[in-house]
């Protein structure tokens, strides 16, 4: 399996949020912030928004319109948004339940295979973004 590349950037969006610690950000300040294409960006956002990992406030006086966090960086995993761009992981298409190959059940490959994807995913869901962020900058 391989990420694309609207998922790698989907990230960046999501830590480029975290980075604004609250305050609001428009699309463009975020392309800008991450190297993110602006072609690319409207989508991102949109699709964030709508797994409901971030959301749009209204400018309002003094308040800053643009899109913030809708949840909580200490629960957020690389998982959640990997999940919300790609589906299902699978590293292998025979895992897919609807693979019709006759030694499905008990083929030794596909069975390591699961094993693998199992620990992948499990992986990515280990670490929250708060962890690997302040990781990051721990290291700088």
């Amino acid at each position: 399996m391989k990420i694309r590349r609207e998922t790698d950037y989907a990230i960046r969006a999501v830590r480029a949020l975290v980075n604004a610690n609250g305050n609001a950000m428009l699309s463009k300040e975020v392309a800008e912030a991450e190297d993110i294409p602006q072609t690319y960006i409207l989508t991102i956002m949109c699709k964030l928004k709508n797994a409901k990992m971030v959301k749009t406030v209204h400018r309002h006086g003094d308040r800053r319109g643009g899109y913030v966090l809708s949840g909580d960086i200490h629960k957020l995993t690389l998982y959640d948004i990997v999940f919300a761009f790609e589906g299902e992981m699978m590293i292998n298409t025979c895992l897919r339940d609807q693979d019709t190959c006759p030694d499905r059940d008990t083929c030794t490959i596909r069975q390591e295979m699961q094993r693998i994807n199992d620990a992948l995913i499990a992986d990515m869901k280990t670490h929250t973004l708060a962890e690997i962020l302040a990781e990051s900058k721990a290291s700088k």
